[in-house]
């Protein structure tokens, strides 16, 4: 047995409207294997489809759209394993020289969920 992440893809379909957004979500979990592992990251992804009205009283589906990756983090889960990484590149107005000193003590995170 070993652990394994899993990103899955969530789409947002509103009456009307079609596709708004996507959301992902990444879940970690215990598999046997690639192919259990698979199978499971499924059975989540499945997990986060619901149907809704929203403000204006239109239909709201959050559907299973994807597997975006699917890791294996080994047989037991170390302190401070990364479970999860992706480049993003800066916004077209953040200027940072290459001497920049950055304050990470000063983060507000927030919570996804």
């Amino acid at each position: 047995m070993s652990w394994f992440s899993a990103k899955v893809r969530i789409a947002c379909l509103v009456e009307g409207v079609g596709l708004s957004q996507y959301m992902d979500c990444l879940h970690i979990f215990i598999a046997v294997d690639f192919a259990d592992a698979q199978a499971r990251a499924i059975a989540l992804g499945h997990t986060h489809e619901e149907e809704c009205l929203n403000a204006d009283n239109a239909r709201v589906r959050w559907k299973f759209a994807e597997i975006v990756t699917l890791d294996c983090l080994g047989e037991e889960l170390r302190d401070g394993v990364e479970v999860y990484s992706e480049p993003s590149g800066p916004s077209p107005t953040e200027l940072v020289s290459f001497d920049h000193e950055f304050s990470p003590e000063r983060s507000q995170p927030t919570q996804t969920i």
